[in-house]
This record gives structure tokens, C-alpha cells and sequence, in this order.
């Protein structure tokens, strides 16, 4: 057994190369996140996003106007100019202005209401909508669809996230898998090349028959074509791997198609995802917080604003401007004092079919969504049920592999015991061995299942990112 174990660290010792191993799970997925170029692209999708909420914001900035009008030739020689701010409120779709005009000469009945004293005419007035534009208008929708759209990129960001370092982690298990075998494997080549010699001795003595060494040497090719096909799957598992692997530049690591390369060690595992053997919760309170249903709820309030909107376009119009004026200096009496202004318009458009189809199909979206929602919760239900059984039932595979490989090994050292004192025969030394290495690699598969159904569990949830 201390044999057994000293091979198998000289071999893991000796799988070197100079590519050299990727970065530790934590640091790797960090590494993922900030510098692979398919979360940048996630991220300049949600900086677009966040431009258009400051895109829709701006529509409650308040505006300036000027107006200038100069007669160079004719009857009349009245000139004027008119300069106004308007404020837009974020309630009621109330407008606040205020203006400040002044004009000389004389102007024409028809521009009457230009004129006012030398001092000029200063202005305030507000207006609002008492039904249509009231509760919502174009301006309000705006602002909240572009919020729930910024939240729903967010979410999306964080699903292409998960998915992303769901590929990049398991490519590292694979490679970790992959090189863990191969180590495995080389280990049990050197310890058959080790006794090769002496079998070949034994031979030349007439202790063992000449068909003895054939089959010994048929066996160390067997093990050697086991090793290199695990030598493959590790080149591979480097190449799928090497896409994910960002240095500080940003861009992928390029391993150059060195498929001999190995890495120095098989590295301890340093993982971030592990799941208590005690963790018994539902996960309702992951689920609920999942990125896909948020995204779902921001389109969702998006469709029910849209429906807002079109309800509010199927209203009359009705509304209320309120003004009070002052003109300053000297010229008509008519013009001096305080003016005040209340105004009411109102409009009924005779065919709303349009507001009302836009009405129906916002409806149908909203009930769209909402069946999606509950579907998708019902997905990451069933995806969180199976993960968890998968775990519980990869944990006792696990106890048993562990177990058989202790087992197969205690076997096998009492074997090569019994073979070199001569009482077995190296026929069922080879077998024990085959079956000592079937055990190995499969304690291997069965802790790197763990792994995957933890990580698994972890990307059903979201909680990668």
C-alpha cells in the first residue's frame, strides 16, 4: 500500500509541461467575469441600456425657445421676440412655463397679441391633462419602461454570466478530470515497467516461462496505450479549456496546439460551490430570486405599461391652462395691470379602434408573460429537485467507490505479496491490478460528479455570478 502511494505521488510529480496550470477555480472564475470578452459584450449590452434611461429622463428637462420676428419692408414696421422656459413635472403630466416678450412698432390686428408695453411682458402659466395624460402619458411610461428595461438587462446579464461560468467550470473540470486519470494511469506504467526487469531475469533463469514475460510485455502496452489516450483527452480538455483562460491582455490563451504539454501537478481543488451534506432547504427564497423571473417581471411591467398607455389613449382629452401676466413700462393703458388666464380645451376622437386593438394586445402580452413566469418557475423547480437527488445520490456513489478502492488496493498489495513469495501467479496479479485501477478511476468519476451536481445545482439556481 505505502508502495502503491509513493508511485503515485513520484508519478504526479513528474506530469510537467510548460503551459502550466490554469488558475484556481475562484481566481479563474474571476478572471472569466472581468476580462472574457463575452462578458464584456454582456456588459456593453447593459451600459446601452442604462444610455436609454438617461435617454428617457431627459425628456423632463427643462427646454428654452426663442422667438425673433424683424419686418424689413411694407406697411407695418412692428418687430417682437419672445423667449420661454418650459419645465415638464414627473406627475399629474402637468407642464410649468414661464415667457418673457416685448415688441415695438406697429404690428398688424393679426399680431396683436404680441404687442406689449416698452418694458416688455413677463409670463407664468401651467398646464395639465384632466383625463387623457393624466394618470400616465408617453413621457412617465418612458422613464418607467426604460428603468424596468435596464433592470431586465441586468437580469439577462446575470443569466449569460451563469451560463458562461457554467461552461468555463466544468471545461476546468474536465481538464482536472482528465489529468487526474492520466496520472492514474502513468503511475501504474511505471510501476509495471519496474518489475519488467526482474521478470525478464526470472525468465533467463527457468524460473517462469518464456510466455510469461509476452504477456507481461503485452499487459505494459496495453497500460501504455491506456495512458496515452489519457494523454490525449488531457491535450483536449487543455484546448476546450484554453478559450476560457484570460491573462491580464483580455485575450483567450493560445496554447499553440502543444498537445504533449502537461501541467507540473494535479492541483487540490479550491471550490466555491460546495453544498452542505446537512443542506435540506427548498431554495424557495433562491427561486423566487432567480435572474430569469426578474427579467420576466421587468417585461411584464413593461407589457402592463404598455396596456397603460394604450387604456390612456382610448380617454378624451380635457385640459386646463392657467396664465397670469404682467407688462412693465409705458404704452397702452390696455396693456397695463395684471392679466389672468384660465383656459379649457377639450377633444373627443370619434375612431379609437386603434387604442383599443393596441389595448387587447397589450393584454394578451401581459397574460403571455405571466404563463411564461409560471412555467419558468416550474422549470427551476423540477431542475433544483433533480440536481438535489442527483447530489444525495453522487454523495453515496462516492462512499461505495471510496470503499471499493480501498478494498481493491488492500487486495492488490496482499497479491503482489503472495506473487513474489510465490505462491501466486502473475496472471491474477495483473487482474487484481486492472481491478485496482477500474476502482481508482472510478472514485475519480464518482468525486468529480459531485463536483458537477453541486455546480449544476448552483447554475439551476443562477447563483454562479
Amino acid at each position: 500500500m505505502k508502495n502503491h502511494l509513493i508511485w503515485v505521488a513520484l508519478a504526479l510529480l513528474m506530469t510537467a509541461r510548460a503551459f502550466g496550470n490554469p488558475a484556481p477555480i475562484p481566481e479563474f472564475v474571476s478572471n472569466l467575469v472581468s476580462r472574457h470578452p463575452e462578458s464584456a459584450a454582456v456588459a456593453a449590452r447593459t451600459d446601452q441600456i442604462a444610455g436609454q434611461q438617461n435617454e428617457a429622463n431627459a425628456a423632463f428637462d427643462p427646454s428654452l425657445s426663442q422667438a425673433t420676428q424683424v419686418r424689413t419692408s411694407g406697411y407695418y414696421d412692428g418687430l417682437f421676440a419672445e423667449q420661454g422656459v418650459l419645465q415638464p413635472l414627473g406627475s399629474l403630466g402637468a407642464e410649468v412655463y414661464g415667457k418673457y416678450k416685448i415688441s415695438d412698432g406697429t404690428l398688424p390686428v393679426y399680431e396683436q397679441a404680441y404687442e406689449t408695453l416698452d418694458g416688455g411682458e413677463f409670463s407664468l402659466g401651467v398646464r395639465m391633462p384632466l383625463l387623457q395624460d393624466r394618470e400616465t402619458d408617453a413621457r412617465r411610461l418612458a422613464v418607467s419602461n426604460a428603468a424596468w428595461s435596464y433592470l431586465e438587462a441586468e437580469a439577462r446579464q446575470n443569466l449569460l454570466l451563469n451560463d458562461l461560468i457554467f461552461r468555463g467550470v466544468s471545461a476546468w473540470l474536465d481538464w482536472y478530470l482528465s489529468l487526474s486519470k492520466l496520472a492514474v494511469l502513468e503511475s501504474l506504467v511505471t510501476l509495471t515497467k519496474s518489475r519488467l526487469s526482474a521478470i525478464e531475469q526470472r525468465v533467463a533463469d527457468g524460473d517462469l516461462a518464456a510466455i510469461t514475460l509476452t504477456e507481461y510485455r503485452v499487459t505494459l502496452l496495453q497500460r501504455q496505450l491506456l495512458a496515452q489516450t489519457a494523454q490525449q483527452q488531457v491535450a483536449m480538455a487543455e484546448q476546450r479549456l484554453a478559450y476560457y483562460q484570460v491573462p491580464a491582455s483580455g485575450s483567450v490563451v493560445d496554447t499553440g496546439g502543444h498537445s504533449n504539454r502537461r501541467p507540473m501537478t494535479v492541483p487540490a481543488i479550491i471550490w466555491p460551490y460546495a453544498i452542505p451534506d446537512s443542506a435540506t432547504k427548498s431554495f424557495t427564497t433562491e427561486i423566487e430570486q432567480h435572474p430569469g423571473l426578474q427579467a420576466l417581471q421587468a417585461a411584464l411591467e413593461k407589457a402592463e405599461n404598455r396596456r397603460r398607455q394604450a387604456d390612456n389613449e382610448v380617454l378624451p382629452e380635457l385640459d386646463l391652462e392657467m396664465r397670469v401676466a404682467q407688462d412693465f413700462g409705458s404704452g397702452p393703458e390696455y396693456l397695463d395691470g395684471t392679466e389672468s388666464i384660465v383656459g379649457l380645451s377639450f377633444s373627443m376622437p370619434i375612431g379609437r379602434r386603434a387604442a383599443r386593438a393596441r389595448s387587447s394586445i397589450a393584454e394578451s402580452k401581459v397574460r403571455e408573460l405571466e404563463y411564461e413566469s409560471q412555467v419558468l418557475t416550474q422549470k427551476i423547480f423540477r431542475d433544483v429537485a433533480v440536481a438535489t437527488t442527483g447530489l444525495a445520490n453522487a454523495r453515496r456513489i462516492l462512499e461505495m467507490s471510496v470503499t471499493r478502492e480501498a478494498l481493491a488496493t488492500q487486495l492488490l498489495d496482499q497479491e503482489r505479496v503472495r506473487f513474489f513469495e510465490g505462491v501466486s501467479d502473475q496472471f491474477l496479479l495483473i487482474s487484481r491490478e486492472k481491478a485496482a485501477l477500474e476502482a481508482s478511476l472510478d472514485r475519480i468519476d464518482a468525486e468529480l460528479a459531485i463536483y458537477r451536481q453541486e455546480l449544476g445545482l448552483h447554475q439551476s439556481l443562477a447563483l454562479l455570478p
